[in-house]
């Protein structure tokens, strides 16, 4: 790695005593955590794809070369046959050679000595090709074994450190684990795939649940083929709950199939007026800006879209944002999450792993059984954007996340800090004053009692 935290990290280790060199690794990683994050997201890859495209570029010029070659060696082989399949026969026993006689077939056919060359030079010329391929596929295993080795090399091939237990392999929870994987496996559509595995399992999902899901895939499927019909269906049985969630699917659906008539050429002028007489004003007071925009491509139907100001019109993507607007809306009526718990948990201990094995192979290095019981390290990993669910709140008094022993409390002039410096500025205002029991903001000059704050709850 390029980042020199390792030298300062071993020079700190080697200066203080146990409790106080396992602290100070923690303090080091918890302030460089995203340097590790950063350099171990890229090093473990980087090695093995290099290895994965020299590979690559061997089969491809293997692929190109010998297919050549042996195509060039075939196509002269099959001229010598065709030449001695068209030879004259031969009125004595001769076979390929003046000096040979007595053959028992009178009607072998005449090679003159021009063909025998030829025949012996084509024949020299496969040998040296079969020869030439097999070396070279030989090359190749060398360079198919060096992806192994790099994967060895850099990926790390035990994480027994870091199991502590495995709830889902008791008996009593394993249900629950097929559960969560065909839960998953209904959410992306393979569906006899779950029941197979429900099968094997002796187990059932609620019906309702795997039905539902079954019909979003069906939905999902046919928008990926430019088909609205299962959709508008689907939004006008859910109508209410889309306008209570203040959706715009359905604005979108009807967008669509107007422009699909659009894009259907001048033919469709009449109808695609009328569609969008029907079916676009109800969304004015919401989307009038957009119904404008998308009126004004009529002026363009009889020379089609394509070098207009509304070719973006028909674009791919279009449709791509009704698939993900869709599929949000109708976990959200559906009441769930739209992401699979599954495929979240997986994505983000892939995304921990690395940070933490860094962490283990640097500091074993060092200290021995420096893992707590729960095998954990209090370092922060930020699992991306996408994984953010709820508030958090940190204290800018303390500076430490609030946690439910710890939580955030409002106090009478607005600020916000966490209990435990609620409590400690309420200690030393009992300190300093022992008539009053009144705490004072560190913000502003309001003073309150105690009592007066309020847990906030995110």
């Amino acid at each position: 790695m390029s980042v020199k935290w390792r030298p300062r990290l071993k020079l700190a280790l080697k200066s203080k005593g146990f409790g106080s060199r396992l602290l100070c690794a923690i303090r080091y990683f918890t302030l460089h955590s995203h340097l590790l994050v950063r350099n171990m997201a890229a090093d473990p890859r980087a090695p093995v794809a290099n290895e994965i495209d020299k590979v690559l570029d061997k089969f491809t010029n293997y692929e190109t070369t010998t297919v050549a070659a042996i195509e060039n060696v075939e196509e002269k082989l099959q001229e010598l046959l065709e030449q001695m399949e068209n030879a004259v026969p031969m009125e004595s026993s001769i076979i390929l050679d003046d000096s040979v006689e007595g053959s028992e077939d009178s009607n072998s056919p005449r090679l003159t000595s021009e063909q025998v060359s030829n025949l012996i030079a084509t024949l020299e010329e496969a040998k040296s090709v079969c020869s030439g391929v097999s070396s070279k596929h030989r090359e190749l295993h060398s360079f198919v074994s060096k992806v192994g080795k790099a994967i060895d090399k850099n990926f790390e091939n035990s994480y027994s450190f870091m199991q502590t237990s495995t709830p889902f392999l008791r008996e009593e929870t394993r249900p629950r684990l097929y559960e969560i994987v065909c839960n998953h496996l209904c959410r992306e559509g393979l569906q006899s795939t779950a029941d197979q595995l429900m099968e094997d399992c002796d187990m059932s999902l609620r019906s309702e649940f795997m039905s539902t899901f079954r019909e979003v895939n069906q939905i999902v499927a046919a928008l990926k083929e430019k088909d609205l019909q299962p959709a508008m269906k689907w939004a006008t049985n859910n109508t209410e709950k889309l306008r209570e969630k203040k959706s715009g699917l359905e604005f979108k659906l009807h967008r669509l199939a107007f422009i699909s008539l659009v894009a259907g050429g001048a033919h469709n002028l009449s109808a695609a007026v009328e569609y969008a007489r029907d079916n676009f004003t109800p969304f004015i007071p919401n989307h009038q800006s957009a119904i404008q925009h998308v009126m004004g491509s009529l002026v363009f139907m009889r020379t089609g879209l394509e070098n207009t100001p509304y070719s973006a019109l028909l674009q791919p993507s279009q449709w791509e944002d009704l698939i993900q607007t869709f599929t949000k809306d109708a976990c959200t009526v559906l009441g769930v999450s739209l992401h699979s718990p599954l495929g979240v948990c997986i994505s983000a201990g892939c995304t921990a792993l690395p940070v933490l094995l860094n962490i283990n192979q640097a500091l074993n290095s060092q200290v021995h059984n420096m893992w707590s019981a729960k095998e954990e390290l209090p370092i922060e990993i930020s699992l991306g954007k996408n994984s953010y669910y709820h508030s958090i709140f940190s204290c800018p008094i303390m500076r430490q996340q609030s946690t439910e022993s710890n939580p955030p409390m409002r106090l009478t002039c607005g600020h916000v800090i966490s209990k435990d410096a609620l409590v400690k500025l309420t200690q030393a205002s009992n300190k300093r004053t022992q008539s009053s029991r009144r705490v004072k903001c560190p913000y502003c000059p309001v003073e309150q009692s105690p009592q007066d704050p309020l847990q906030i709850i995110f």
